[in-house]
């Protein structure tokens, strides 16, 4: 396995460095120098197919290497008004890309990401929140049914398109009725018990259960199976300490393991990443030699090693495996760094 890892930072307070760091392994961190300090990078996404391409999401636009992110470049001529918040490429089309944006939104590429074109949304602002508008923060695709594409919103619940990703509608049916039960009602920015179901982090997909949908929010890890019209609880309250759910990855040529971030709340002073070996059924804790002292922020896992696995937390601690979590490494980001939201490692 290559080892080369990727921090993003976003600007959270004054100096703050809001951009893309690279690591060696065995060596130190290195700010992307053609990332501006404040593009306030939300996603890191290495191409499935072409091992010289990375993406980086970004407040202030998508940023693309062709050489294994040694050097970037901005894309040209997307829509100012939008922040980019994910990337997600097609399984069936190395080519062919659709990415997450606030406000809500999803743009479409067919040339490997130089072009986009916006598709059809759906999905007005459920809640006013005081941090700004709800963002796309993660799209999966239909492992067999190439017109099923699903995404969530942070805080504006589930999305779903049933024609290849030209249109997405809101499907909040399934969430308003497990929001209806006494241990998932919540609410944080808004007087709308409900909020917590639509406060979403990431959807997921595996072939190991093709119609399966995971949803992740901050009350938990729940799946569905009919297109998020109902949703059942995984319980992963039962196996941790705390259920504040922040990302899931689905391990390389394992898809019935999974590995996610469990937290406090969006900001503690605690978190831990868990692994499942079931599709969710069954938790245990992965990294209990190390120490995070605040949120994990964000999980990713090699995109071809099952056993290369990367965490980071909002204040800067990057954890990483190369041997399927029997044992880690700590790097912490530059003090300058802004706090911290994703990670990978090609």
């Amino acid at each position: 396995m290559n080892r080369v890892l990727f921090a993003g930072t976003a600007v959270t307070r004054e100096g703050a460095v809001g951009s893309l760091y690279r690591l060696e392994h065995g060596k130190g961190w290195e700010k992307a120098k053609d990332i501006a300090d404040d593009a306030a990078v939300q996603a890191i996404v290495p191409h499935p197919e072409f091992d010289q391409i990375i993406f980086a999401a970004a407040r202030k636009g998508i940023y693309k290497s062709e050489d294994r992110g040694q050097t970037w470049r901005r894309i040209e001529g997307l829509d100012p008004g939008f922040q980019f918040w994910s990337i997600e490429v097609d399984p069936r089309n190395p080519n062919h890309l659709f990415a997450g944006t606030s406000p809500i939104g999803v743009f479409e590429s067919h040339d490997c990401g130089e072009t986009w074109t916006a598709c059809e949304v759906n999905n007005p602002e459920r809640f006013a929140i005081r941090f700004g508008a709800s963002r796309a923060m993660r799209l999966a695709f239909h492992p067999t049914d190439e017109k099923i594409l699903y995404g969530i919103a942070e805080i504006n619940g589930f999305m779903l398109s049933l024609d290849g990703g030209k249109t997405w509608n809101a499907e909040p049916r399934g969430l308003l009725e497990l929001a209806k039960l006494e241990h998932l009602r919540s609410k944080i920015e808004t007087d709308d018990d409900s909020e917590g179901m639509f406060d979403a982090h990431v959807v997921t997909t595996t072939p190991a259960a093709p119609d399966s949908i995971f949803y992740i929010c901050r009350l938990g890890i729940f799946e569905s199976t009919d297109l998020g019209k109902t949703f059942r609880d995984l319980e992963v309250g039962k196996y941790a300490p705390f259920a504040y759910c922040r990302d899931l990855r689905i391990a390389a040529g394992m898809p019935e393991k999974m590995y996610s971030c469990f937290s406090i709340a969006s900001r503690s002073n605690a978190g831990a990443v868990y692994t499942s070996d079931d599709l969710g059924k069954n938790w245990r804790r992965a990294d209990a030699q190390v120490t995070p002292l605040s949120t994990i922020m964000g999980i990713n896992a090699h995109k071809h090693d099952p056993e290369g696995v990367i965490s980071v937390t909002r204040g800067g601690q990057v954890f990483y495996t190369f041997d399927g979590a029997q044992s880690w490494f700590e790097k912490q980001l530059p003090e300058n760094a802004g706090d911290a939201f994703c990670v990978a490692m090609i």
